[in-house]
């Protein structure tokens, strides 16, 4: 089971994630979300994208660790590109996209949210771009666009330099979220949503969203993120934050 399902809502492809209990995002996974992506904005019948869970509590707890920490050495960062990939073919798909976020957002979770046009959050939710806690960075591209997305230089900081999450209401003062609602109202606000921005004029929604993207397509920036986090992943504060995460003990950065 990939843990994808797609359907459609007139002129809205959705795209449910159902990964239980945490939408935690193996490679597979995102290869197929990214290929889900590239195929609805390739047909011209869908004219949005909606994002949604079928998780209670998650939107995606992230990457899934159990599958990267298997892998050999050398191959460890081949998620995180599977994740980039996703991101990006959402960032550059050229139609109305919207992220419903009925639970929580947290890290990859919120990588893939950020890549979209629209976040309708639960008040329940929380999201976090918490990399650091793992001995990981978020690297300097996602940085830049969560810098990008916030009303407040210093909530970025709190979030990528400290680990901290913030709870809905403090995503929409700052710019993160666009509405608020009830957990249960999230899916079909999102929807509708997506419904009313299908009907916009697809050539200039499509050129205005690139042009509001642009910064995100610098290609050298992208490669510089990888080996970023590559060069991490492979490095003693990883191991030590990601053997401390799976234990749920504090690391010990001193003995990395």
């Amino acid at each position: 089971m990939s843990g994808l399902t797609s359907r459609d809502e007139g002129a809205v492809r959705v795209l449910t994630f159902a990964r239980p209990p945490g939408n935690t995002l193996t490679a597979e996974f995102l290869v197929l979300l990214r290929a889900a992506v590239v195929e609805a904005g390739a047909d011209a019948r869908v004219r949005a994208l909606a994002l949604e869970s079928d998780v209670a509590d998650y939107f995606s707890s992230g990457m899934d660790l159990d599958e990267m920490l298997s892998l050999p050495e050398a191959r460890r960062s081949e998620p995180f590109a599977a994740l980039v990939a996703a991101y990006r073919a959402l960032l550059t798909f050229p139609k109305p996209c919207v992220a419903a976020l009925s639970g929580s957002a947290i890290l990859g979770g919120w990588v893939l949210a950020m890549a979209c046009d629209f976040r309708v959050m639960g008040a329940g939710a929380k999201i976090a771009l918490s990399e650091i806690r793992a001995g990981l960075t978020p690297t300097p591209a996602l940085i830049a666009r969560l810098a990008q997305l916030c009303a407040n230089p210093r909530t970025v900081k709190e979030m990528v330099l400290r680990g901290r999450s913030l709870g809905a209401e403090e995503a929409l003062c700052v710019g993160l979220a666009d509405e608020v609602l009830p957990d249960a109202e999230v899916k079909p606000a999102a929807l509708s949503l997506a419904r009313r921005l299908a009907k916009s004029p697809p050539r200039a929604y499509a050129g205005v969203k690139a042009a509001l993207n642009a910064s995100a397509a610098d290609e050298a920036l992208w490669a510089r993120s990888l080996k970023e986090f590559g060069d991490v992943f492979a490095g003693a504060e990883a191991r030590e934050g990601l053997d401390a995460f799976r234990a749920k003990r504090r690391p010990r950065w001193e003995n990395s």
